[in-house]
């Protein structure tokens, strides 16, 4: 997938640049990615994906964008699919139907000049060319008016995926809340009576829910 430029051609400023990331960026990557977090170490899977070939996405099966400004990587966003993916015996079909956006950050300076916005629409058509279906994330509170700016589900609780049986994938980061944006419009958001958020349905085959769900102590009861 081709760069995309978001510079105003009237402006004399360095043009912004978005695309895929290269190792020899790790350094400014991984710096702008501890933004996120700050007091925590990046995640080993940063460089690991750093070191992958294109796949499905720009990396195998994570996505890692950067921003330039010039010679300077002033952006830069990490995705991947969802760490509670990993053990679950239906992963390969979980794989290839959610993506989670671990990080998206912007240098000082470079802020509020619609980069992040550029990074994750470029993360949105990344996934619809890859056949996903899902998009997920977590932000802190303050952030949910963005998100929902940009077409998420945002400020919920928690995630809540329904998948085949009557056990349900939750989670929640502390300090945070969660926010989806569906890729595809047959995966569902269903309000379900004392579930604490929405739940996200018919992400795979046969996840529908039927009018009489309930929620109860994690799992759902018909």
């Amino acid at each position: 997938m081709p760069e995309i430029d978001l510079s105003d051609r009237s402006d004399p400023s360095p043009r912004i640049r978005i695309g895929r990331a290269r190792f020899r960026d790790v350094d400014s990557f991984v710096d702008l990615l501890s933004l996120v977090n700050p007091g925590h170490p990046v995640p080993p899977l940063v460089l690991t994906a750093l070191a992958l070939r294109p796949g499905r996405l720009t990396h195998g099966d994570c996505l890692c964008l950067i921003a330039r400004s010039g010679d300077r990587v002033v952006g830069a966003l990490m995705a991947s699919p969802p760490r509670w993916t990993d053990t679950h015996p239906l992963r390969p079909s979980l794989v290839r139907s959610v993506l989670y956006i671990g990080g998206v950050a912007v240098a000082s300076g470079h802020r509020s000049h619609g980069i992040a916005t550029g990074l994750l629409n470029m993360a949105e058509q990344h996934g619809r060319h890859a056949g996903l279906r899902l998009l997920t994330l977590e932000h802190p509170p303050a952030m949910t008016e963005f998100y929902t700016r940009l077409g998420y589900s945002a400020g919920q609780e928690r995630l809540i995926v329904a998948l085949p049986g009557p056990a349900l994938q939750e989670r929640k980061m502390p300090g945070h809340l969660s926010a989806v944006k569906r890729l595809d419009l047959g995966v569902g958001l269903a309000t379900v009576p004392g579930a604490p958020a929405a739940i996200v349905t018919d992400l795979l085959p046969g996840c529908s829910l039927p009018p009489s769900a309930r929620y109860r102590n994690g799992r759902l009861v018909t």
